[in-house]
């Protein structure tokens, strides 16, 4: 069995990511995505069959990323309050460069849902249990004085909701990350009573 060069694989998704991004789905071609990673179109099929399949892997190593970058804020030696805030700051950025990456964001994010329908519930999930995490580290420290646990983080997680619009819609409003910042930094000053 042939091994597969996970280097070779990584500089595949990079060359799919762009030429999606710029021109969709319905118009990128498998033999596209090979040129453009300066392959053979014989080598992309080692290692995925079809365009759903990157799209799907493409999905998967962005959840990964959010991952590393969430792993490094939590374990972090800041205050809870600190992390907190990077968390969001560090999502809002990620998901505003998706959105702003090309004129396909949404439709490449509907192919996702409509692939793998679980990501996006999973990495709500994920979200919340971070945050969760980061209050409960708040409390542990008693830097936070929250009554209602559940009650606080569902308002909390309702409130940057309006930072982070679904990746599947065409329109999207204008966001500045300032805005959220001042949305944490009111509920920070709230939690530190």
């Amino acid at each position: 069995m042939q091994r597969l060069d996970e280097a070779k694989r990584d500089a595949i998704l990079q060359a799919a990511k762009q030429r999606l991004s710029q021109y969709g789905v319905k118009k990128t071609t498998m033999q596209e995505i090979a040129k453009d990673a300066g392959i053979a179109v014989g080598t992309l099929y080692l290692y995925f069959k079809n365009k759903n399949q990157i799209l799907i892997a493409a999905a998967e190593a962005y959840v990964q990323q959010h991952m590393l970058d969430s792993n490094q804020i939590l374990q972090s030696p800041l205050p809870a309050p600190e992390k907190l805030k990077r968390y969001l700051v560090n999502r809002f950025r990620a998901v505003q460069d998706h959105r702003l990456s090309g004129t396909h964001a949404a439709e490449l994010a509907r192919a996702v849902m409509r692939l793998k329908p679980e990501l996006q519930e999973e990495e709500s999930q994920v979200v919340r249990d971070n945050v969760a995490f980061l209050l409960k580290e708040g409390i542990k420290a008693n830097v936070f004085k929250v009554e209602n646990f559940e009650q606080d983080l569902k308002v909390f997680l309702y409130s940057i909701g309006y930072f982070f619009p679904k990746p599947t819609a065409e329109d999207h409003y204008e966001l500045d990350e300032k805005s959220l910042e001042m949305v944490i930094e009111w509920f920070i000053r709230q939690w530190q009573g």
